[in-house]
């Protein structure tokens, strides 16, 4: 076989290669598009309100003519951005292998934080905190579960019988208080969490009137308003 015909194969070969490929490419987004929906979400929560409420906190004013600008900002904290990054890890180490719905209710709580966060201007900087929190217990809560099945699932009736006193109703003890407690764990995993979080969101979002004339508004554009019609 000369040249020529290894790379006329190839060229006959190379749609399937590229198929194939394509195949395991979008295998490998659907298998994983809960985690991405999640780092997506995390991108754009660290890249907007987080860079928002940290230029906040490092504007310095200037007096008189020290500074061609208004104000100044003397080296920008990342501790928003930092928190951010941390909860991320904690949520994909979490849902990592994780089977459904928990990676799912995951991202639906970092979509949901981040909406809310983008909606409320004027509770931006406590909403940031509740919603950083609520996922980073989610997390918490998940990696916890999956040690306590983990470590149960290695115990043997003869150990479980230190604790209960006879190995002969070791084994049923055990089913029973596995499928107990794992029906706990479902409960509050795929209920009771993500139910309390959503609670809190709702809760935020209904808790202050909201402004007639712009329901965007943060507290910054109401105080400058105020101030406008003052001085007017």
């Amino acid at each position: 076989m000369n040249e020529l015909d290894r790379i006329g194969m190839f060229l006959m070969d190379l749609p399937v290669y590229l198929a194939n490929g394509g195949l395991v490419i979008a295998y490998w987004l659907a298998e994983n598009s809960a985690a991405l929906v999640s780092l997506l979400c995390a991108i754009l929560l660290a890249l907007l309100p987080d860079a928002e409420i940290q230029q906040r906190a490092g504007f310095r004013p200037r007096r008189n003519d020290r500074s061609q600008n208004n104000g100044s900002i003397n080296r920008l904290p990342r501790t928003a951005q930092t928190m951010t990054v941390i909860v991320f890890i904690v949520w994909l180490i979490a849902q990592w292998d994780m089977g459904a719905p928990v990676p799912w209710i995951g991202a639906a709580m970092w979509l949901g934080g981040l909406l809310a966060v983008l909606a409320l201007s004027a509770q931006r900087f406590n909403l940031l905190w509740y919603v950083k929190a609520g996922i980073a217990i989610y997390a918490l809560a998940v990696i916890g579960s999956r040690i306590y099945l983990n470590y149960t699932a290695h115990l043997t009736p003869e150990q479980w019988a230190a604790l209960i006193g006879s190995s002969e109703n070791a084994a049923s003890v055990i089913a029973s208080t596995r499928g107990n407690v794992t029906t706990i764990l479902l409960w509050v995993l795929w209920l009771v969490v993500p139910l309390g979080y959503f609670s809190m969101l709702v809760q935020q979002v209904f808790i202050n009137p909201m402004s007639v004339v712009n329901p965007l508004a943060g507290a910054q554009d109401l105080l400058r308003a105020l101030r406008v019609r003052d001085s007017q």
